[in-house]
């Protein structure tokens, strides 16, 4: 016997208890490709939404006498699934993000220059699961990333422009990023 009451429709709560913060009309679960979240039934007049895993309401917030450096419009503190960030009022027309705990530009100042657009610099990164790289300040323009903590030093080699610090069995080492070059200096 298949219990068929745990399939039923009729038990599943599609529609939320409390009304939209924002205009007082049902929220409901909406779904899109493999991802659900609350949305006012009112789109798109309203276009209130709020994500199945958040706990509270968190409205964004406006940062005075901040501008996006893109298109010029205010600044707001967003809550997202990752934290909280700062992000540009006109999305998604303009997708300006700035995260709050990014390094301050005084940290950046003495980071080696990225090789590969040589305008950014190679900054400390965390990943989602908090693994730290170092990446290219100008994420998404350049993608140029490392797994070490990069030295500003050409390669002796092949003339790349940062080597990566390393760690082996003798203490620690250069080495260059570059697949083809295969540089390794020895213990520093």
């Amino acid at each position: 016997m298949t219990p068929t009451h745990l399939f039923d429709a009729s038990d599943r709560k599609d529609e939320r208890d409390e009304p939209c913060p924002r205009c007082g009309s049902p929220v409901k679960l909406k779904h899109t490709g493999h991802h659900s979240f609350w949305g006012c039934s009112a789109y798109p007049g309203c276009d209130y939404t709020q994500s199945l895993h958040e706990t509270g309401d968190f409205e964004p917030q406006s940062l005075p006498g901040e501008q996006c450096p893109e298109c010029g419009s205010d600044l707001l503190l967003k809550k997202g699934r990752y934290g909280f960030f700062v992000g540009c009022s006109s999305f998604p027309s303009c997708h300006f993000m700035l995260d709050p705990t990014a390094p301050k530009q005084t940290e950046s100042a003495a980071a080696p220059t990225c090789p590969a657009c040589s305008k950014g610099k190679l900054v400390q990164r965390a990943s989602k699961r908090g693994k730290i790289f170092y990446a290219c300040d100008r994420y998404p323009k350049c993608d140029y990333a490392l797994n070490e903590p990069p030295v500003a030093q050409n390669c002796p080699q092949c003339g790349w422009g940062v080597l990566e610090k390393r760690e082996g069995v003798q203490g620690h080492y250069l080495r260059c990023p570059q697949k083809s070059c295969g540089y390794k200096s020895e213990s520093v």
